[in-house]
């Protein structure tokens, strides 16, 4: 998990390159500064409206390709959650969020 600011740069390009209007944010373990080897890194794709569970699932879909193009391993622990901006206001009022462009 050393390498996790570099990961969640590339995911960041590549939710700006399929999704241009949405925003990004790291939360959990990362952005509070108790990540372990055990972890993974939670990354808020945040849509201004709240998606479908297809739409969600296409957006991830879309946005680890493209990230995978840009390089990031196969193996990287990210995991993207697809939301829209009044959920990210219950997660920002639970946990602490970070913007990506910031990390």
């Amino acid at each position: 998990l050393m390498e996790w600011r570099r990961y969640v740069r590339i995911v960041y390009r590549a939710v700006r390159a399929v999704i241009p209007g949405a925003e990004v944010y790291v939360t959990g373990g990362a952005a509070e500064d108790r990540l372990t080897a055990r972890s993974d890194v939670d990354v808020l794709v945040v849509l201004p409206h709240t998606p479908t569970f297809t739409e969600a699932v296409e957006v991830r879909v879309r946005v680890m390709e493209k990230a995978e193009d840009l390089g990031l391993p196969p193996h990287a622990p990210i995991e993207l959650h697809v939301i829209g901006r009044e959920e990210l206001r219950r997660y920002a009022t639970r946990t602490r969020v970070i913007p990506a462009s910031e990390v």
